[in-house]
């Protein structure tokens, strides 16, 4: 036995029993009556856990796996199931405790009542468990605070701050210290059993959490140093590990950046055909897809994301349980990316529509949001007769009457109709004024609804500038746009559809800055490489400075790249 685990696997302390009884923790009395669906698709694992109960070590198996792929109500359910197979497994109660924590996708600390009872239970029946599960165990107890003999310092979490009802603030930081400190005992663990696939996840995942600021610095393209190791942790594994879902799925979370994507492939090509029946499992290579410019592959997968959804909630029902997972929004809003990076008017628009739908009750800036994709995938798609026909989308927050009014002033200003396109401006005025008032604050939320909000308004800005003959005006306004897209236009997938490059580029082309457009286009191929619309814009600016051999192979590129798009969009 190593160092490390004879360290971490130490017993409970006095003191940590007081904290225990303190806190009022009442000893569990699993459900015996819990049950949880067979699920198959969702990959293999052979970790093996101290229960004489077959039925026990085949639903943790597969509580584990959903934990994988992200679907943490569905892991709850097969981990009380296992518990109830046999109610003295400690690592059973340990993944409910696991799963009912905080996530990647959401990591904040709610009421953690629930599961500090799953952790007590689980240490109250290590009699029998390996050093490993000790030591797992004692980790997650530390993340909950319920400390042992070695946590308790003076410098650190004590008794009087794991008491609060369940919940736990966080640091200035953002990050909660029990959080980093779990973080710390799973690297041990890492560290001690570098070749061991499961807790490199579980490290994966804390490290992730634990971790407040960006992981890779958008300007320099560098990982944090811990995003760093992880990636080359990740990487390794896969060697010995190929067929491990959290291990791939993790890689391509820590590797979800332009410069990191490129180390993430082997994984996205892999990951779909090991988990075929998770919905989530199933979409997530679009991540790593949409950074190398493998647009077609990020819709192919997302299509069959929502496929697998649909049969995921057909097999789960049909076994008489609920389900308890919808990834449909998301992997819809991926799909409508990727379709609208293909160029694929018609099945973009369908997404659009879905989106819009799925979002017709909402009362926030964000449904308004939603509800503004169909007749902004009209306006990117330079349908400007169709915008002016499209229903505008409703809503009382601004956004949805300022990215209304963005599309229509646009294409007036496109088809030549000043009045009325800076009719349509000055109702974008209002709008955004408005949104700006209701989310004037300095939170992450307010700033980032601000921005999406300045991207559209700026856009109309320049388009009636250069109406008006404005030219410099026109430039500064869409330069600005895109520069306020930045943070909407990072998050996967793009809100913007990453359009704002695209029409800085199309405005510079119809002021006669022909050199300008082609370093516009440049950039924007760099950054989105493969990019149809890049490369078609591309080709303009170079036509239009007489650039006709090198027009001729970037057209050959595009023909290629956009062999599906609408016919419309490859002839412009």
């Amino acid at each position: 036995m190593s160092d490390t685990l004879r360290t971490l696997q130490r017993p409970l302390s006095a003191l940590a029993l007081v904290v225990l009884t303190a806190c009022g923790i009442a000893p569990l009395q699993p459900d015996l009556a819990a049950r949880a669906p067979k699920l198959e698709g969702f990959g293999t694992n052979d970790w093996r856990i101290t229960t004489a109960q077959s039925e026990a070590q085949r639903l943790f198996s597969q509580g584990l796996l959903q934990a994988y792929a992200f679907n943490e109500s569905e892991a709850v359910r097969q981990f009380k199931a296992a518990l109830a197979a046999d109610p003295r497994c400690a690592m059973c109660a340990w993944g409910v405790a696991w799963q009912l924590g905080p996530n990647i996708n959401a990591p904040g600390r709610g009421d953690l009542t629930e599961a500090q009872r799953y952790v007590d239970h689980a240490q109250r029946h290590t009699d029998t468990a390996t050093a490993r599960e000790r030591a797992l165990i004692q980790a997650m107890a530390v993340r909950y605070g319920q400390p042992t003999s070695t946590d308790i310092k003076r410098d650190g979490p004590g008794p009087g701050d794991v008491c609060r009802s369940g919940t736990s603030g966080g640091t200035s930081a953002g990050v909660n210290p029990l959080d980093a400190a779990y973080a710390q005992r799973l690297h041990a663990l890492v560290q001690a059993s570098p070749n061991d696939p499961d807790l490199l996840t579980l490290w994966a995942e804390a490290a992730m959490i634990a971790v407040s600021n960006a992981w890779w610095d958008v300007d320099t393209g560098k990982p944090l140093p811990v995003i760093a190791e992880m990636v080359d942790r990740l990487e390794r594994a896969l060697s010995h590990a190929s067929a491990h879902t959290g291990v791939n799925h993790y890689l391509i979370h820590a590797a979800d950046s332009p410069a990191g994507a490129p180390r993430a492939v082997a994984a996205a090509d892999r990951l779909s055909a090991l988990a075929p029946g998770s919905p989530h499992l199933v979409h997530m290579p679009a991540h790593t897809f949409a950074h190398v410019g493998r647009f077609e592959d990020a819709r192919r997968v997302n299509a069959q994301a929502l496929e697998a959804e649909d049969r995921l909630d057909a097999g789960v029902k049909a076994q008489g349980f609920s389900t308890t997972k919808d990834w449909r929004h998301h992997n819809t809003h991926f799909h409508w990316f990727g379709a609208l990076m293909q160029g694929r008017g018609d099945e973009a628009m369908g997404s659009a529509r879905k989106l819009a739908m799925r979002s017709a009750r909402g009362q926030s800036a964000y449904a308004e949001y939603f509800r503004s994709l169909p007749i902004l995938t009209l306006m990117r798609l330079e349908r400007w007769n169709a915008v002016l026909n499209a229903p505008l989308p409703v809503g009382d927050k601004g956004m949805a009457a300022l990215y209304g009014q963005h599309a229509v002033g646009t294409a007036l200003a496109r088809l030549q109709r000043p009045t009325e396109a800076r009719a349509a401006l000055a109702l974008a005025d209002a709008a955004y004024a408005k949104l700006a008032a209701a989310h004037a604050g300095n939170s992450g939320d307010d700033k980032a609804l601000r921005q999406l909000a300045e991207a559209a308004w700026m856009r109309v800005r320049a388009e009636v500038a250069v109406l008006d003959r404005q030219a410099d005006a026109a430039v500064t306004h869409q330069a600005q746009a895109l520069a306020a897209s930045k943070v909407a236009d990072s998050r996967e997938p793009p809100f913007t559809g990453a359009g704002a490059a695209l029409a800085l580029g199309d405005i510079q082309l119809s002021l006669g800055r022909a050199a300008e457009a082609e370093r516009t286009f440049r950039a924007d191929l760099a950054a989105r490489p493969e990019s149809g619309w890049a490369l078609r814009g591309l080709v303009r600016a170079l036509g239009a400075q007489g650039k006709a051999a090198e027009a001729a192979t970037v057209r050959q590129r595009l023909n290629r790249v956009w062999s599906d798009a609408d016919a419309a969009l490859r002839r412009g």
